[in-house]
């Protein structure tokens, strides 16, 4: 059911008055979904109504920005609305960042007041700040008399993403009602969204594909599923949820789709889908190669689309087939959407000629207000030129680099600084490295996207120690810094191992040569480390008479290419990927004759977890694969 007849040439409202209208015309179809809880446009309309109105009769107004944390679940989007039909933006806080990070959004972004879950109130006990503990139940009946959602202009702000930048710290983006609203709709010809479509909400709504996901569904009429963390992280599981819920959209980063396309190659399950919507970083030409050979370039259609959270989300937008992968060394990124314009410029600020890479600006009524309260990084990134009719066109100098060929189609060619984009994030170095630095002991830290023969692209960090140091020392000043970035900055930035070092090695230039760093690291197997296990071989074989945890030691250590770290640490924290365990467990398979099931660790998994699992799995004779012998190894181009 596209909405393109609301206002074809211009703004068709606020995204809360736009759901609103949804609400009305489909009153009972589901809206969102979590596990086994559902929300009708009714009941979500009438829920977010009485939030408002408490926001309201609390002094927020048109314009504010109230800070948002919720773990995921129907309340976060009820919320989410509730702060928009008040007229405030929402600025989306992650309850998994560390409590440092928390701390400096609310102090950097001025917010006064936050809706939180009841059970996350205490990361905002402060007297500087107004918490609204919000749950459905929290406020009964309807809104204050007289009480009507604000009406708000395009121009108003509707969210504030943290996002990392160049400066160190992290900086809010201030995006419109208005930047979100064309989007939509100027995208309307390629993906004829509909209200019967399904999209999961699989990403942290601190993360701004969360804000294409959701507003796919809830401006259309459509459902948002939003996938539980821990499905998220299995890819068997979210492969099961896909199917189930009849997914017609789904956003992954190419890093995720990697692992959902390794579990389809194996299932080849019905699957609903229309589109699969790649972004956040360059896709992977095997994977995406061989997904199209096996399922076909129409249903559903793999679209590449390239965006920052400066310019809301997408700029560009290419269907990928098997000629295009095949047109440019390059990540094919497509056309801009047609209210977007593509400069490529030189350092001078000159345009590039065709073939030639260029810088990447952003123009047109996508590209945000700016950075929140921080009018000198706003002025050195968000430029103005001349549109040709008088006014003023917002231009977004983005630090990436791009390349065309035909001056229509557009390649991504990587960062023009030391910017890291990983698994969808863009990820500024030396927050990293500040925080290593300030570890006692350690110096001259380097934080670097290191990608490996086989496995995920990875963040690794390497530190300056003393010469001569004893092994022992070595290892607690690799665990001591580790920890102190896992306590300081998001599990997304947070290095998956650190390699310590007497010297950097350097260019000719004197500056530290990045490259060898990254060639010392693939170069040294765990074998090869000195703080490697020596009876961690990947020819290990169970024990009959025991001896399995060294066994399932040996597999992680094979497939992570590094030592086990803490063993009751996170996986995923700790630098561990979806595609990783998917690995693990068919090494653990193929070794120790043991199908692990992935469902069994729903509320979290470590080292330790694992091998209690397998030490289950052992002792009740489930060893199925046994009377299969071994198992394949996995089809690289799918994994």
């Amino acid at each position: 059911m596209s909405t393109s007849a609301d206002a074809p040439h211009g703004f068709r409202g606020g995204l809360h008055e736009v759901f609103r209208r949804r609400a009305r015309e489909l009153p009972s179809r589901t809206a969102v979904e979590f596990g086994g809880e559902r929300l009708t446009y009714r009941e979500l309309d009438q829920f977010s109504d009485r939030l408002a109105g408490r926001l309201t009769s609390q002094g927020v107004r048109v314009g504010d920005v109230v800070g948002l944390c919720f773990p995921r679940g129907v309340d976060m989007v009820a919320a989410l609305l509730g702060v928009l039909k008040a007229g405030a933006a929402y600025l989306p806080i992650d309850p998994d960042h560390p409590a440092a990070r928390v701390h400096y959004i609310v102090d950097h972004s001025r917010v006064d007041v936050v809706v939180a879950a009841p059970e996350l109130a205490g990361l905002f006990d402060r007297p500087d700040l107004t918490l609204v503990a919000y749950e459905r139940g929290a406020f009964t009946g309807d809104a204050p008399p007289g009480w009507a959602p604000a009406e708000v202009s395009a121009d108003a702000p509707a969210y504030v993403i943290y996002t990392s930048g160049t400066t160190g710290e992290p900086h809010g983006v201030v995006v419109e009602h208005g930047n979100v609203d064309r989007l939509f709709r100027e995208t309307e010809q390629w993906f004829d969204f509909s209200a019967t479509d399904v999209w999961t909400l699989f990403h942290s709504n601190a993360f701004d594909f969360s804000v294409w996901e959701l507003w796919g569904a809830l401006l259309y009429g459509g459902k948002a599923v939003i996938v539980p963390g821990a499905t998220a992280r299995t890819p068997e599981r979210f492969h099961q949820l896909v199917a189930d819920a009849g997914v017609t959209v789904l956003s992954q980063t190419p890093t995720a789709f990697r692992a959902f396309a390794a579990v389809d190659a194996r299932r080849r399950s019905d699957l609903a889908l229309r589109h699969i919507v790649l972004g956040g970083e360059p896709i992977d030409k095997d994977v995406a190669v061989a997904w199209l050979a096996r399922r076909g370039e129409s249903r559903p259609r793999l679209v590449n689309m390239y965006g920052l959270t400066e310019t809301t989300v997408h700029v560009t937008y290419r269907p990928l087939t098997l000629d295009v992968l095949g047109a440019s060394e390059h990540s094919p990124i497509g056309v801009p959407i047609p209210d977007l314009t593509i400069r490529l410029l030189d350092g001078a600020g000159q345009p590039t000629p065709r073939g030639e890479i260029g810088e990447i600006h952003v123009g047109g009524a996508g590209v945000a207000t700016g950075y929140l309260n921080d009018a000198d990084l706003t002025a050195s990134r968000f430029l103005g030129r001349d549109a040709g009719d008088g006014s003023q066109e917002r231009i977004y100098r983005t630090g990436d680099l791009g390349v065309t060929y035909d001056g229509v189609e557009y390649f991504f060619a990587g960062r023009a600084d030391d910017q890291i984009k990983l698994h969808g994030y863009r990820i500024d170095p030396r927050e990293i490295e500040a925080v290593a630095d300030a570890q006692p002991g350690l110096s001259g830290s380097v934080a670097l996207r290191v990608s490996p023969s086989s496995g995920d692209a990875r963040l690794v960090l390497f530190c300056l120690h003393e010469r001569g140091a004893a092994p022992a020392e070595r290892d607690a000043a690799r665990e001591a810094v580790l920890a102190r970035i896992r306590e300081s900055l998001p599990p997304y930035m947070c290095p998956a191992e650190c390699v310590l070092l007497e010297e950097h090695p350097r260019n000719h230039n004197g500056k530290v040569d990045r490259d060898s760093l990254r060639e010392l690291y693939l170069a040294q197997e765990p074998s090869a480390r000195p703080d490697a296990r020596p009876d961690a071989g990947p020819d290990a074989r169970p024990d009959p008479n025991g001896g399995y945890p060294e066994k399932v030691r040996a597999v992680w250590e094979q497939v992570l290419k590094r030592p086990v770290g803490s063993p009751d640490a996170d996986f995923f924290e700790d630098g561990g990927t979806s595609l990783d365990l998917i690995r693990i467990m068919t090494e653990t398979k193929r070794q120790l004759s043991v199908d692990v099931d992935p469902a069994a660790f729903a509320d979290g998994l470590s080292f330790d977890l694992y091998v209690e699992h397998v030490g289950k799995q052992l002792a009740s004779g489930s060893r199925t694969a046994a009377e299969r012998g071994p198992s394949p190894a996995p089809d690289d181009r799918e994994s």
